[in-house]
């Protein structure tokens, strides 16, 4: 709770905590009764919603064109804080993870000109901790990020304690079977660098993506200067390292989630908040290429969301190519469990020639490989 509620006064201050921890105890008393529905079932309603509050003609922000939207409400508690999600390669299924550790699945319904206007068959269960030989749990709280690593493996961070967990499905793409699995402890360097292991509360991983070389980049909001330059601490991990990366970010910004692009560059979804302007969004492109550890790495600012664009605390993206070559861009945010914010869904096309990358994004097992190995 300590994470939402801090999250909760960066936003609005201290005055949004009452609300806050009012609907928190709803929630809390609600929670195992949802949880108990042996088809894990949860009903939505959705309300499609326009790009821009004033013009329903505006359809395009940036290098952005809208494909649609939705607004979705729930009286079931169980329903929000959205952290990350991840959208099949068709683009009909949404799996997102929550911040109070719950697994959401959906089907994305679109209308013949192929809009996002819907989604349906919501289903949702909370995320497994790993089980030790003792019987003992391994706790881990308020997963953050998700990204897939295999064809049928997905990795999460979380930040109460900073830890990163491998959950497997039983073949590619079966969201489903994921709520049935257990957490497996991954280590993926001998030794964590401290400045993993020591990142403040609350401020750990945010944004996790794989390269398309099977490595996984990572960025945390944690954000520190470096002469007159702000940063977001940032890792690649994989091949037995976990190596820091440094990623140039506006302060008044922070990195909430990232997906690699067909191509191999890498979107980053970031938020802001002040008193003065609101809630905004960007998203930058960064060059897959510039890539590399021990470099500080900035990217392209293709679009920015702010009133009067819907907008409101975005924090999940995720992107596909469709079968004509086209980008497409899904971006969520996470109400913090608060009736001040919403829960939205949008979809958007990237205006741009993304030429399709050679080699999928995948590879747990080269994820784990040595250097060597990979020279073979």
């Amino acid at each position: 709770m300590e994470s939402r509620r801090q999250k909760l006064i960066n936003f609005y201050g201290f005055i949004a905590v009452a609300v806050y921890c009012a609907i928190s105890l709803a929630r809390a008393d609600s929670l195992p009764q949802d949880q108990k529905k042996a088809d894990f079932s949860v009903i939505l309603k959705t309300m499609t919603i326009p790009l821009h509050y004033k013009d329903s003609n505006i359809n395009s922000v940036g290098k952005l064109l809208y494909m649609g939207g939705v607004q979705i409400t729930s009286s079931e508690k169980i329903f929000g804080g959205i952290s990350s999600i991840v959208i099949s390669p068709d683009g009909h299924e949404i799996l997102a993870i929550s911040d109070s550790n719950q697994w959401f699945l959906a089907d994305i319904i679109y209308n013949d000109n192929n809009r996002l206007v819907n989604i349906t068959n919501t289903q949702m269960a909370p995320i497994k901790n790993i089980i030790t030989k003792d019987e003992d749990k391994d706790i881990v709280d308020d997963a953050e990020a998700i990204t897939a690593v295999d064809s049928d493996g997905y990795v999460i961070s979380f930040e109460k304690p900073h830890a990163l967990r491998y959950f497997q499905a039983r073949t590619s793409n079966d969201y489903k079977s994921l709520f049935s699995a257990n957490a497996q402890k991954i280590t993926f360097a001998p030794t964590l660098p401290e400045s993993f292991v020591n990142l403040p509360k609350n401020t750990g991983i945010e944004a996790l993506t794989t390269l398309t070389d099977g490595r996984i980049l990572a960025f945390s909001e944690n954000i520190i200067k470096d002469g007159d330059t702000s940063i977001a601490q940032g890792w690649i991990i994989g091949r037995g390292k976990m190596e820091a990366i440094s990623y140039e970010i506006d302060p008044s910004y922070k990195p909430t989630d990232m997906a690699t692009m067909s191509n191999g560059d890498i979107l980053v979804l970031e938020r802001h908040f002040s008193l003065a302007r609101g809630m905004a969004a960007r998203l930058r492109r960064i060059s897959g290429i510039s890539i590399i550890s021990g470099q500080k790495i900035k990217g392209e600012v293709i679009a920015e969301l702010a009133y009067p664009f819907n907008v409101d605390n975005m924090e999940a993206l995720a992107v596909r190519q469709n079968s004509v070559g086209d980008t497409i861009i899904y971006i969520m945010s996470d109400n913090n469990f608060s009736k001040l914010q919403r829960n939205l869904l949008m979809m958007f096309k990237l205006i741009d020639n993304t030429e399709k990358a050679v080699d999928p994004v995948n590879g747990f097992k080269r994820i784990l490989a040595s250097d060597e190995n990979q020279k073979k």
